[in-house]
């Protein structure tokens, strides 16, 4: 409830977290003009807050549930593969396995809101951390201006993309809205239950256009796709020392719809989500750079090039064990001040229910440019203003 959470957000701020956090302050400040990407007067908290779910739960059923949705970025191809296998031996029961994938991956499937606090197990397992309040939820969305959630890093899976489904709901129900991932991914058997039971959907501009306009859902999105999936690589080393973490922010595409649309980007980043497993082959940035170059092989880059022509991830990954079994790094979410496409404007959106920006329906490429330059910098900052308490102090961003 309201209140109760309320008590937690105060009470979990101690003094020792405000003097941990004060050097990620000055930092921030150094090197992004004194500006903070997060604050306190729109519900953001200046230190992280631990999560704490809202009912009891045994270890063995919240791993049970982590496992469950790790594998099911397995589960899925498996399911259409497994007919192919077996025809040889047992045509018939290939058969059989192959109209029952074919119903999974099309019968409709309804939003499952007990699922989101059932994802609260989460917390406890990863140390989940946020910068979020109860306040954000009176005080942001009290103007119910219509959102869009961008977060980053995509990470070789987006699991965090669960625990936001549960601190949303838990926390900032007025906020959440629809996710929205690849064609692909809303095809596979079990991966698709999981993914629908948060409200996802396929993210093709028409649909998204629709649920922003027409239906008045906010977005939650993890605008680096593939790109980001191949640039996630679990660190070996300890996180004191310096590491560089590549995110694939520089999403025109994103820009646009929030121009045409009057949405509000919300900036988000998720400190630890690419150590939670490992893959076989990334993209190294070194060949990367050097990607046209014909001279120049990679086996991430062509796995890379292949996933963005199939539209969707197909990154062989492993966790604990060399098994779907995440390792268990703290994780922290924070979320940023919202971003404005047209500042200082506002007006009802199509059906005139949530407020909106000032829509532009065919935005020119520097009214684009100014909006991703505010956005990067807003990412920069977020992460600079959270990096040191959340445990990565030398750590470095590279947006690309």
């Amino acid at each position: 409830s309201f209140p109760k959470s309320v008590d937690r957000y105060h009470n979990s701020i101690s003094l020792s977290c405000c003097t941990r956090v004060v050097s990620s302050y000055v930092m921030c400040s150094s090197r992004q003009n004194k500006q903070l990407a997060a604050t306190e007067s729109c519900g953001l908290s200046p230190t992280l807050i631990q999560a704490k779910a809202d009912f009891k739960h045994s270890s063995i059923a919240a791993w049970a549930l982590v496992i469950l949705c790790t594998s099911s970025f397995y589960l899925g191809p498996l399911f259409f593969l497994s007919p192919l296998l077996l025809y040889h031996f047992h045509p018939q029961a290939a058969g059989m396995l192959f109209c029952t994938s074919l119903f999974l991956a099309f019968h409709p499937i309804s939003p499952w809101p007990r699922f989101k606090t059932y994802c609260q197990v989460f917390y406890k397992i990863f140390d989940f951390h946020h910068n979020m309040t109860p306040i954000l939820n009176t005080k942001e969305m009290k103007s119910d201006h219509l959102s869009i959630i961008a977060m980053h890093p995509h990470a070789i899976l987006p699991l965090h993309g669960y625990i936001w489904g549960a601190i949303c709901h838990q926390l900032l129900p007025d906020l959440y809205g629809c996710g929205a991932a690849t064609e692909i991914a809303m095809r596979l058997p079990v991966l698709r239950h999981t993914l629908r039971y948060l409200s996802t959907r396929s993210a093709d501009k028409k649909g998204l256009l629709q649920q922003l306009q027409i239906e008045e859902e906010n977005l939650f999105i993890l605008p680096g796709g593939v790109a980001e999936i191949f640039y996630s690589q679990r660190r070996r080393q300890p996180n004191s020392l310096p590491f560089t973490q590549t995110i694939k922010a520089k999403r025109y595409g994103l820009m646009k719809l929030s121009l045409q649309t009057g949405a509000r980007i919300f900036p988000a980043f998720v400190f630890g989500a690419s150590d939670m497993l490992d893959q076989l082959f990334h993209v190294d940035q070194n060949v990367a750079s050097k990607e046209k170059d014909s001279k120049t092989f990679d086996i991430g880059l062509m796995m890379q090039s292949i996933s963005r022509k199939l539209k969707g991830g197909i990154a062989l990954y492993y966790g604990q064990y060399y098994l779907p079994i995440p390792h268990t790094p703290k994780l922290s979410m924070v979320l940023g001040d919202p971003i404005y496409p047209v500042e200082n404007t506002s007006e009802r959106n199509v059906n005139g229910n949530k407020l909106t920006c000032k829509r532009i329906a065919n935005p020119t490429d520097a009214q684009v440019e100014e909006l991703m330059d505010r956005y990067v910098n807003a990412l920069q900052c977020l992460f600079e203003q959270y990096k040191v308490e959340a445990g990565y102090p030398n750590d470095r961003l590279v947006i690309t």
